[in-house]
């Protein structure tokens, strides 16, 4: 089986939506778990940072409900079972006291706050939770963002990752480009690649014309979240048919100890 980790809706499908397809066509078990995709917390206030993406994604008050069916429909296309993390979006976390703790774009590519409460993802019983939940054995792959434009919710499903790795130290566990920040290019990737201070090789996983077809069918189903990238579908699809070109494929990074 391979455990593909996604922050959130979308993330796991534009990374790594062209492996999947070949992944599940192959025979393979595919898992997409989505970890902060669940509803704000009652009471939550929303702030200007909030009402301006909510405005720009078309969703009314009810946006998380329908991005889970957005990544639901997607993982579908692609074969891949869809399933859902407890945590709330960056933009919807608060803290004991209730303070919104992410109220604008550069504080969601900052730094984790001290008291975001999904900072728990990375402890032992969590971790130990999700591997009993998924039945992943020690031949099961997982996948996990490398947090390359540093986003607050993909640098923390990137430690989760590590630490993973400390606690199954015989699953393999990959790294992915996360698309569309790996278009900042190399350096962005590079910073990525150094910021984990672990051995890590690079693997190209090539990706068949069908699959390349799979993927943007799939990221189409995330209607919501086209304008976040692009003017329209019909960019998405070039833009992604030419880079997976350019590419070769789709990369991730292998943990060298695992």
């Amino acid at each position: 089986m391979h455990l593909f980790l996604s922050p959130h809706p979308d993330d796991a499908v534009l990374s790594c939506g062209g492996q999947i397809a070949q992944l599940t066509r192959g025979g393979e078990k595919v898992v997409i778990f989505t970890l902060m995709a669940a509803d704000p917390p009652v009471g939550f206030k929303h702030n200007e940072f909030t009402e301006a993406l909510y405005k720009r994604w078309g969703l009314g008050q009810d946006a998380p409900t329908v991005r889970r069916k957005e990544d639901v429909l997607a993982g579908k296309m692609l074969g891949a079972d869809v399933k859902f993390g407890p945590y709330a979006d960056a933009i919807h976390r608060v803290s004991d006291s209730g303070r919104s703790l992410y109220t604008s774009e550069e504080a969601i590519f900052g730094v984790v706050a001290d008291d975001d409460p999904a900072l728990q993802a990375r402890r032992a019983a969590v971790i130990q939770v999700i591997m009993s939940l998924f039945s992943i054995g020690p031949k099961d792959v997982i996948h996990v963002p490398l947090a390359i434009g540093s986003h607050i919710d993909h640098q923390l499903v990137r430690d989760m990752g590590r630490a993973i790795s400390q606690w199954r130290p015989n699953n393999q566990i990959y790294f992915y480009e996360d698309y569309p920040y790996s278009l900042q290019g190399q350096a962005a990737i590079r910073d990525a690649v150094n910021a984990m201070d672990v051995d890590l090789s690079r693997t190209l996983h090539p990706i068949d014309p069908p699959a390349i077809d799979a993927k943007i069918a799939a990221v189409g189903r995330y209607k919501s979240q086209l304008s976040s990238f692009w003017d329209s579908e019909n960019q998405m699809a070039r833009e992604i048919r030419a880079f997976v070109n350019q590419v070769g494929g789709e990369s991730e990074w292998r943990l060298l100890n695992s």
